[in-house]
């Protein structure tokens, strides 16, 4: 029974392959062989080259519209980097000034060091006598 279900499948294939094969050979001899197959011919290949041609306008504007879109690209990284770099020199400055006056902060709280350090040894060294 496996053996006829096999040789079942095969008959199937084959027939499918003839008529396929029929129906390709038919299609060849009208196209080939007949008026009206020559003007369908002819008119298919008149709309083949229609249709190429329409891709290709297609695909030229893709082309036209994608560098469109690359340079608008380059143009916002450039207008990026542009504030990027303001951004970066306001930062610095600011940064500059902040440890400036900090520094400064630093240095008057020092210099009151210094006169309170001077101040206490006058009045607690005052009776002291000095080294010769």
């Amino acid at each position: 029974m496996e053996n006829n279900q096999h040789h079942n499948g095969t008959d199937i294939k084959f027939l499918a392959g003839l008529f396929i094969g029929g129906l390709i050979g038919a299609l060849i001899i009208f196209f080939i062989g007949t008026k009206e197959g020559k003007k369908a011919k002819l008119l298919l290949e008149k709309k083949g080259k229609d249709i190429v041609s329409d891709l290709e306008d297609e695909i030229e504007q893709l082309e036209q519209k994608g560098k469109e879109l690359v340079k608008h690209g380059e143009d916002v990284k450039e207008q990026v980097l542009e504030k990027l770099e303001d951004k970066k020199e306001e930062l610095t400055e600011n940064a500059t000034k902040k440890l400036d006056s900090a520094l400064a902060h630093i240095e008057t709280i020092q210099e009151q060091g210094l006169d309170t350090t001077a101040s206490i040894r006058k009045r607690l060294f005052k009776n002291l006598p000095k080294k010769s």
